[in-house]
This record gives C-alpha cells, structure tokens and sequence, in this order.
C-alpha cells in the first residue's frame, strides 16, 4: 500500500525495437532501373542579374519552356565548346 504523499510510480511503455526489413540489411544494389525522366539531381542556386533574368523569364514563357530547361541546354552546348573558348566566355560573362 502506498502512502498519500508517494505519486505512484509509472514507467512509460517500452515498443519492441523494430526488426530490419530484409531491404535494409541487403548489400545488393537495386536491380530496377529509373526511367530517363526519373534521375537523381542536384540542385544548383544561380544567381542572376536583372537583366539576363528578364531575358531568361521572358524567352522561356514565350516559347512555354522552363528555366531549367533552358540552363540545361547551355551548359550542354558550354562544355561542348574547346577549352580556350570556354575560358574566354566565362570572362566575358563576368564583365
């Protein structure tokens, strides 16, 4: 029996610790394939002035294609450039 002035000691319930799926502990890669469309991705911030953002903004909206999109296909065709060409385009684009 207790006594009034003891609160009755409860203890939290303890959940069984969960059992690794066979998933998880499996060293085997994935066999399944992402589809193209389905790739992982990095995200990459670029920073834009005004002006080149409202050309971007406005050519793409005209022709319904993304910013995305867009920047992708010139950093395409930018390491398809030479070397030396690549070079002086980044310089010119810091003036």
């Amino acid at each position: 029996m207790q006594s009034l002035q003891e609160p009755a000691k409860q203890e939290a319930p303890v959940a069984p610790a969960p059992t690794p799926s066979a998933a998880a502990t499996s060293t085997e890669a994935p066999t399944g394939r992402l589809s193209s469309r389905i790739q992982p991705t990095i995200a990459v911030t670029v920073r834009l002035g005004e002006a080149r953002y409202e050309r971007l903004k406005s050519w793409g909206s005209s022709r319904r294609v993304t910013n995305q999109d867009v920047i992708v296909a010139a950093l395409d065709r930018f390491f398809q450039l030479p070397e030396h060409e690549r070079e002086r385009a980044v310089e010119t684009a810091r003036k």
